[in-house]
């Protein structure tokens, strides 16, 4: 695991391919703790990601992973031969520092990796900025397990994007319920003690008013700290491999619930969020083929969400998982698109049906005018492509207008519904099986508005 200086971020991740190259970090890790312990000294965890990769997009599958090469020869030459570097899933970086006197220590190679890798990257001839951010978590003082310490690092970095600061180093005021609701084994407990539970929010037609879909959102009901959102969880279940479980008891919960929707009548597909975790399991297809004919659904009742990092962090095997799940009748949707670093003429050569253009754009499209250019401009786009397009986050009837102006396809956010409960979408469909397009969502927005 060691990164010799000259050796590249990407020659590393191949020898530590798929799930076994993050349980051969927290091996390296865990040694690297006892050493440390044994000889008095302090060790750091660093993790890096990216709030931007502009123009990391580009014309062949190819070009993502030369960037990370990129990436990589840059954190070589900041770090000393101890060092130890593992590209996690999701497109994080962990850097371990094994052996330091001090934080400030620890301080000083952040400041370093900042300064070699901030520089723009010229890659196939085009410009790339990045934007890096680093949370810090420091042995023994922050935790003294590897599980612990990576869970530090990852709330200092959770703190240094919100924050919009370049590194920051983790301390016990950040967040402190958060880090004491998200242990390994109470989230393991809470799926298998139903403290998990699913919101749906609609999606809506902006020709005909009607409901087009719904999307599956879950929430943790934790017994002490109360509820606690995906954001707060669904990081460690990735680290952990526990996304790959939850994500089934999700798609398992939702088509059941599809299920009997369809046996009262209403006829709604339910949307699924996966992440990189859930496209790298080999028997995902069968999975969901066997969740599909033992459920009683049909397929076309099922899409699937995954953003553009997903896609881009292994295009191959991903491609090739798709296109077995498409074979199935599922379909795939492109969540949050934008603000990643791939481009529509990219994802045309993956099996999407359709793109969410992200709700940073859509929020303030009414009053910044290059927000609505590209909003306008993305339609078009990808309905020349033959994508079906929905946009997040419409908050006002002056966005919505817009986007039916515009031709958007469909439409989700709070001007129309917030996330609910099952009860609240069977009862408003019993209540008006063809809804009009504003009046009758005020019964499901106004039910449970505390939940989300």
């Amino acid at each position: 695991m060691n990164l010799p200086r000259g050796e590249s971020l990407q020659s590393i991740t191949q020898n530590h391919g798929d799930l076994s190259k993050n349980v051969a970090f927290q091996l390296r890790l865990r040694q690297a703790l006892v050493a440390a312990q044994e000889s008095a000294k302090q060790a750091a965890l660093l993790m890096i990601d990216f709030d931007r990769r502009e123009n990391v997009d580009a014309d062949d599958v190819n070009l993502f992973p030369a960037f990370l090469e990129m990436v990589g020869s840059r954190l070589s030459g900041a770090l000393s031969h101890s060092d130890a570097v593992c590209r996690l899933t999701g497109g994080e970086t962990a850097v371990l520092l094994p052996s330091l006197r001090n934080p400030e220590e620890a301080s000083l190679v952040a400041k370093a990796i900042l300064e070699k890798v901030e520089q723009p990257f010229l890659l196939s001839g085009l410009r790339v900025d990045v934007r890096p951010r680093i949370g810090i978590a420091m042995f023994p003082q922050h935790s003294t397990t590897a599980p612990g310490l990576m869970q530090c690092a990852e709330t200092a970095l959770i703190k240094a994007r919100r924050t919009k600061q370049s590194f920051v180093m983790y301390s016990a005021e950040q967040n402190q319920a958060q880090r004491q609701a998200l242990r390994l084994s109470e989230l393991r407990q809470a799926i298998v003690r139903d403290q998990l539970f699913l919101l749906y929010q609609p999606k809506v037609n902006l020709k005909s008013g009607a409901i087009a879909g719904l999307e599956v959102l879950t929430r943790w009901q934790h017994p002490e700290h109360g509820l606690i959102l995906p954001d707060e969880f669904i990081p460690l279940a990735e680290r952990t491999g526990l996304i790959i479980p939850l994500a089934l008891w999700v798609l398992h919960r939702s088509l059941v619930q599809c299920r009997k929707w369809s046996d009262l009548g209403i006829d709604l597909g339910v949307a699924v969020n996966l992440s990189m975790w859930n496209l790298e399991a080999l028997e995902l297809p069968e999975q969901i083929a066997g969740l599909l004919k033992g459920v009683g659904v049909a397929s076309r009742k099922l899409e699937l969400e995954i953003t553009e990092s997903v896609i881009m962090d292994d295009p191959h095997r991903v491609m090739r998982t798709m296109k077995a799940i498409k074979d199935l009748g599922v379909t795939f949707t492109i969540d949050d698109f934008g603000t990643g670093y791939s481009s529509l003429a990219h994802l045309k050569k993956f099996p999407v049906t359709c793109i969410k253009i992200d709700k940073s754009f859509v929020r303030n499209m009414e009053t910044d005018k290059d927000d609505a250019v590209i909003v306008r401009s993305l339609i078009e786009l990808a309905h020349n492509l033959g994508l079906k397009v929905v946009a997040e986050g419409v908050e006002t009837v002056e966005a919505k207008e817009m986007l039916k102006e515009y031709g958007c396809d469909e439409a989700q956010g709070y001007y129309f519904s917030r996330p609910v409960p099952t009860s609240d979408i069977t009862r408003f469909f019993n209540a008006s099986p063809t809804p009009p397009p504003r009046e009758s969502y005020d019964d499901i927005q106004q039910i449970s508005p505390s939940i989300d």
